[in-house]
Protein backbone atom coordinates (compact mmCIF):
# COMPACT_ATOMS: atom_id res chain seq x y z
CA UNK A 1 0.00 0.00 0.00
CA UNK A 2 2.92 2.70 0.85
CA UNK A 3 4.61 1.43 -2.57
CA UNK A 4 1.13 2.19 -4.17
CA UNK A 5 0.85 5.71 -2.30
CA UNK A 6 4.30 7.13 -3.40
CA UNK A 7 4.23 5.71 -6.82
CA UNK A 8 0.87 7.07 -7.35
CA UNK A 9 2.05 10.93 -6.11
CA UNK A 10 5.55 11.02 -7.19
CA UNK A 11 4.43 11.73 -11.25
CA UNK A 12 2.34 14.07 -10.20
CA UNK A 13 4.86 15.96 -7.75
CA UNK A 14 7.57 16.10 -10.44
CA UNK A 15 6.80 19.20 -12.06
CA UNK A 16 6.29 21.45 -8.96
CA UNK A 17 9.72 19.94 -8.14
CA UNK A 18 11.41 20.41 -11.42
CA UNK A 19 9.52 24.28 -11.26
CA UNK A 20 11.38 24.81 -7.67
CA UNK A 21 14.71 23.85 -8.57
CA UNK A 22 14.86 26.08 -12.21
CA UNK A 23 13.50 28.70 -10.14
CA UNK A 24 15.89 28.26 -7.07
CA UNK A 25 19.07 27.94 -9.38
CA UNK A 26 17.82 31.09 -11.16
CA UNK A 27 17.55 33.18 -7.68
CA UNK A 28 20.93 31.82 -7.07
CA UNK A 29 22.77 32.74 -10.29
CA UNK A 30 20.94 36.26 -10.05
CA UNK A 31 22.10 36.67 -6.42
CA UNK A 32 25.73 35.89 -7.44
CA UNK A 33 25.43 37.85 -10.41
CA UNK A 34 24.38 40.69 -8.34
CA UNK A 35 26.96 40.38 -5.77
CA UNK A 36 29.40 40.76 -8.81
CA UNK A 37 27.66 44.05 -9.43
CA UNK A 38 28.61 45.13 -6.55
CA UNK A 39 32.34 44.77 -6.71
CA UNK A 40 32.17 47.08 -9.93
CA UNK A 41 32.68 50.38 -7.95
CA UNK A 42 35.51 49.66 -6.02
CA UNK A 43 39.23 49.49 -6.95
CA UNK A 44 39.93 45.48 -8.09
CA UNK A 45 43.91 45.91 -9.69
CA UNK A 46 44.10 49.28 -11.07
CA UNK A 47 42.66 53.30 -10.90
CA UNK A 48 42.36 53.74 -14.22
CA UNK A 49 38.84 54.08 -15.47
CA UNK A 50 36.60 51.02 -16.88
CA UNK A 51 39.49 48.44 -16.34
CA UNK A 52 37.88 47.03 -13.02
CA UNK A 53 34.82 46.77 -14.42
CA UNK A 54 35.73 45.40 -18.35
CA UNK A 55 37.74 42.49 -15.77
CA UNK A 56 34.55 41.85 -13.58
CA UNK A 57 32.29 41.85 -17.22
CA UNK A 58 34.73 38.94 -18.49
CA UNK A 59 34.79 37.69 -15.48
CA UNK A 60 30.81 37.54 -15.36
CA UNK A 61 30.57 36.45 -19.30
CA UNK A 62 33.04 33.35 -18.69
CA UNK A 63 31.21 32.57 -15.90
CA UNK A 64 27.54 32.18 -16.90
CA UNK A 65 28.70 31.11 -20.35
CA UNK A 66 30.60 28.22 -19.21
CA UNK A 67 27.30 27.28 -16.95
CA UNK A 68 25.16 27.78 -20.15
CA UNK A 69 27.56 25.17 -21.81
CA UNK A 70 27.85 22.66 -18.99
CA UNK A 71 24.05 22.57 -18.71
CA UNK A 72 23.75 22.30 -22.51
CA UNK A 73 20.70 24.37 -22.71
CA UNK A 74 18.41 25.08 -25.68
CA UNK A 75 20.22 28.91 -25.99
CA UNK A 76 23.34 27.85 -27.18
CA UNK A 77 21.80 27.33 -31.26
CA UNK A 78 22.06 31.46 -30.75
CA UNK A 79 25.60 31.66 -30.68
CA UNK A 80 26.39 32.21 -33.55
CA UNK A 81 26.39 34.72 -36.74
CA UNK A 82 23.39 36.39 -37.56
CA UNK A 83 21.21 33.69 -40.12
CA UNK A 84 19.91 35.74 -43.36
CA UNK A 85 16.29 36.15 -44.03
CA UNK A 86 13.28 38.45 -44.17
CA UNK A 87 12.86 38.16 -39.93
CA UNK A 88 16.15 38.60 -39.29
CA UNK A 89 16.84 41.61 -41.95
CA UNK A 90 13.30 42.88 -40.30
CA UNK A 91 14.77 42.49 -36.42
CA UNK A 92 18.71 44.42 -38.10
CA UNK A 93 16.79 47.37 -39.42
CA UNK A 94 14.27 47.95 -36.04
CA UNK A 95 17.89 47.14 -34.12
CA UNK A 96 19.65 50.21 -36.37
CA UNK A 97 16.21 52.75 -35.50
CA UNK A 98 17.01 52.09 -32.01
CA UNK A 99 20.83 53.02 -32.34
CA UNK A 100 20.65 55.79 -34.57
CA UNK A 101 19.91 58.72 -32.24
CA UNK A 102 23.01 57.87 -30.54
CA UNK A 103 24.72 58.85 -33.15
CA UNK A 104 23.01 61.41 -35.01
CA UNK A 105 21.34 63.47 -32.11
CA UNK A 106 24.25 65.21 -30.82
CA UNK A 107 24.60 64.59 -27.56
CA UNK A 108 27.41 62.22 -27.58
CA UNK A 109 30.82 63.42 -28.46
CA UNK A 110 34.24 61.85 -28.59
CA UNK A 111 36.61 61.42 -26.02
CA UNK A 112 40.27 60.90 -25.71
CA UNK A 113 41.69 58.12 -27.15
CA UNK A 114 42.98 57.04 -23.58
CA UNK A 115 38.91 57.06 -22.47
CA UNK A 116 37.42 55.57 -26.15
CA UNK A 117 39.53 52.85 -26.45
CA UNK A 118 38.62 51.25 -22.99
CA UNK A 119 35.29 52.92 -23.01
CA UNK A 120 34.58 50.53 -25.99
CA UNK A 121 35.80 47.98 -24.27
CA UNK A 122 33.50 48.58 -21.35
CA UNK A 123 30.23 48.87 -23.55
CA UNK A 124 30.91 45.24 -25.34
CA UNK A 125 31.66 43.92 -21.75
CA UNK A 126 28.14 45.52 -21.02
CA UNK A 127 26.36 44.04 -23.60
CA UNK A 128 27.90 40.72 -23.85
CA UNK A 129 27.39 39.94 -20.12
CA UNK A 130 24.27 40.94 -19.62
CA UNK A 131 23.10 39.39 -22.49
CA UNK A 132 24.84 36.13 -22.22
CA UNK A 133 23.12 35.97 -18.81
CA UNK A 134 19.51 37.43 -19.22
CA UNK A 135 18.97 35.50 -22.90
CA UNK A 136 21.52 32.95 -22.80
CA UNK A 137 21.30 31.67 -19.55
CA UNK A 138 17.67 32.98 -17.67
CA UNK A 139 15.80 32.31 -20.72
CA UNK A 140 17.50 29.15 -22.13
CA UNK A 141 16.68 27.60 -18.97
CA UNK A 142 13.11 28.90 -19.10
CA UNK A 143 12.63 28.01 -22.48
CA UNK A 144 11.16 24.52 -22.43
CA UNK A 145 8.27 26.10 -20.41
CA UNK A 146 7.71 27.39 -24.06
CA UNK A 147 9.20 30.26 -25.70
CA UNK A 148 6.21 32.85 -25.10
CA UNK A 149 6.92 32.47 -21.43
CA UNK A 150 10.42 32.55 -21.31
CA UNK A 151 10.61 36.06 -23.81
CA UNK A 152 8.31 37.38 -21.04
CA UNK A 153 9.94 35.84 -17.32
CA UNK A 154 13.29 36.67 -18.82
CA UNK A 155 12.73 40.29 -19.65
CA UNK A 156 11.33 40.69 -16.12
CA UNK A 157 14.32 39.65 -14.84
CA UNK A 158 16.43 41.38 -16.67
CA UNK A 159 14.16 44.58 -15.97
CA UNK A 160 14.45 43.55 -12.08
CA UNK A 161 18.63 43.19 -12.74
CA UNK A 162 18.84 46.80 -12.70
CA UNK A 163 17.10 47.62 -9.26
CA UNK A 164 20.76 47.02 -8.43
CA UNK A 165 21.83 50.60 -9.33
CA UNK A 166 19.42 51.65 -6.75
CA UNK A 167 20.38 49.63 -3.77
CA UNK A 168 21.54 51.59 -0.26
CA UNK A 169 22.01 55.39 -0.55
CA UNK A 170 21.28 55.82 -4.31
CA UNK A 171 17.33 54.46 -3.32
CA UNK A 172 15.01 56.52 -5.11
CA UNK A 173 11.35 54.45 -5.52
CA UNK A 174 9.70 55.94 -8.44
CA UNK A 175 13.50 55.87 -10.54
CA UNK A 176 13.68 52.12 -9.86
CA UNK A 177 10.02 51.60 -10.77
CA UNK A 178 10.88 53.25 -14.25
CA UNK A 179 14.16 51.89 -14.85
CA UNK A 180 12.64 48.33 -14.23
CA UNK A 181 9.74 48.62 -16.18
CA UNK A 182 11.81 50.26 -19.04
CA UNK A 183 14.54 47.84 -18.87
CA UNK A 184 11.98 45.25 -18.86
CA UNK A 185 10.41 46.04 -22.16
CA UNK A 186 13.71 47.09 -23.74
CA UNK A 187 14.44 43.20 -22.96
CA UNK A 188 11.52 42.24 -24.23
CA UNK A 189 12.46 44.07 -27.72
CA UNK A 190 16.22 42.38 -27.13
CA UNK A 191 15.04 38.98 -26.35
CA UNK A 192 12.83 39.21 -30.20
CA UNK A 193 15.55 40.38 -31.68
CA UNK A 194 17.89 37.65 -30.54
CA UNK A 195 15.39 35.09 -31.87
CA UNK A 196 14.83 36.74 -35.41
CA UNK A 197 18.61 37.37 -36.26
CA UNK A 198 19.66 33.36 -34.17
CA UNK A 199 22.29 35.52 -33.07
CA UNK A 200 23.41 36.60 -28.88
CA UNK A 201 26.04 38.57 -30.55
CA UNK A 202 24.25 40.86 -32.76
CA UNK A 203 21.67 41.42 -29.54
CA UNK A 204 24.93 41.92 -27.66
CA UNK A 205 26.32 44.33 -29.99
CA UNK A 206 22.83 45.86 -30.22
CA UNK A 207 23.40 46.14 -25.95
CA UNK A 208 26.77 47.98 -26.03
CA UNK A 209 25.29 50.66 -28.95
CA UNK A 210 22.17 51.40 -27.15
CA UNK A 211 24.66 52.36 -23.84
CA UNK A 212 26.97 54.47 -26.08
CA UNK A 213 25.86 57.56 -23.63
CA UNK A 214 27.13 55.63 -20.93
CA UNK A 215 30.97 56.52 -22.28
CA UNK A 216 30.24 58.98 -25.07
CA UNK A 217 27.53 61.59 -23.55
CA UNK A 218 27.92 64.75 -23.02
CA UNK A 219 27.79 66.15 -19.72
CA UNK A 220 24.63 68.34 -18.44
CA UNK A 221 24.80 71.31 -16.58
CA UNK A 222 21.58 71.33 -14.39
CA UNK A 223 22.63 74.14 -11.93
CA UNK A 224 20.75 76.72 -13.90
CA UNK A 225 17.90 74.37 -14.70
CA UNK A 226 15.60 76.28 -11.44
CA UNK A 227 13.35 74.18 -8.44
CA UNK A 228 12.40 70.35 -9.87
CA UNK A 229 9.27 70.01 -11.07
CA UNK A 230 6.60 68.26 -8.66
CA UNK A 231 5.03 64.89 -9.87
CA UNK A 232 2.01 63.52 -8.81
CA UNK A 233 1.50 59.71 -8.33
CA UNK A 234 -0.21 59.47 -11.66
CA UNK A 235 2.83 61.12 -12.93
CA UNK A 236 5.15 58.61 -11.43
CA UNK A 237 2.95 55.68 -12.56
CA UNK A 238 2.94 56.49 -16.32
CA UNK A 239 6.79 56.95 -16.56
CA UNK A 240 7.62 53.97 -18.22
CA UNK A 241 4.70 53.73 -20.56
CA UNK A 242 6.69 55.83 -23.24
CA UNK A 243 9.26 52.63 -23.23
CA UNK A 244 6.24 50.22 -22.82
CA UNK A 245 4.40 51.70 -26.38
CA UNK A 246 8.16 52.57 -27.91
CA UNK A 247 9.92 48.85 -27.29
CA UNK A 248 7.15 46.27 -26.84
CA UNK A 249 5.15 46.82 -30.47
CA UNK A 250 8.41 46.60 -32.19
CA UNK A 251 8.84 43.46 -30.14
CA UNK A 252 6.19 42.05 -31.66
CA UNK A 253 5.96 42.86 -34.72
CA UNK A 254 9.54 40.99 -35.06
CA UNK A 255 8.29 37.93 -33.45
CA UNK A 256 5.24 37.82 -36.00
CA UNK A 257 7.62 37.73 -39.00
CA UNK A 258 9.61 35.17 -37.20
CA UNK A 259 6.96 33.13 -37.09
CA UNK A 260 4.85 34.17 -40.10
CA UNK A 261 6.93 36.13 -42.77
CA UNK A 262 6.10 39.79 -43.60
CA UNK A 263 2.49 41.24 -42.82
CA UNK A 264 0.70 42.02 -46.33
CA UNK A 265 1.24 45.73 -45.94
CA UNK A 266 5.06 45.36 -45.09
CA UNK A 267 5.41 43.74 -48.51
CA UNK A 268 3.82 46.46 -50.17
CA UNK A 269 5.51 49.22 -48.40
CA UNK A 270 9.46 47.00 -49.41
CA UNK A 271 7.81 46.64 -53.13
CA UNK A 272 6.58 50.17 -53.22
CA UNK A 273 10.46 51.10 -52.14
CA UNK A 274 11.79 48.91 -54.29
CA UNK A 275 13.48 47.04 -51.13
CA UNK A 276 12.48 43.62 -52.70
CA UNK A 277 11.87 42.35 -56.15
CA UNK A 278 8.58 40.60 -57.30
CA UNK A 279 8.66 37.01 -57.79
CA UNK A 280 7.46 37.69 -60.63
CA UNK A 281 10.19 39.68 -62.06
CA UNK A 282 12.57 36.02 -61.87
CA UNK A 283 10.72 34.45 -63.65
Amino acid sequence: MVRGLVSARSPRHEPELRHLRVGAAILGYVAILMALYRVLPYSLVSDVKYLNSIIIYVVISVLFLLIVYLKGLDSLEYFRLPRRGAASVTAMVIAAMYVSPQFFSGNNEMQPMELAVPGVIFLLGIGISEEIFSRGLTFGMLRHYGERKAIIISSGIFGLLHINVYVGKNWDLWDAYSHVISSACWGFLACSIMIATRSIWFTALFHALVDTHIVFGKEIDYSDAGPLPVYTLWDNLITPWNEIFLYVPMALLILRVNRGGWPKWMEKIALKWKLVVPVSALD
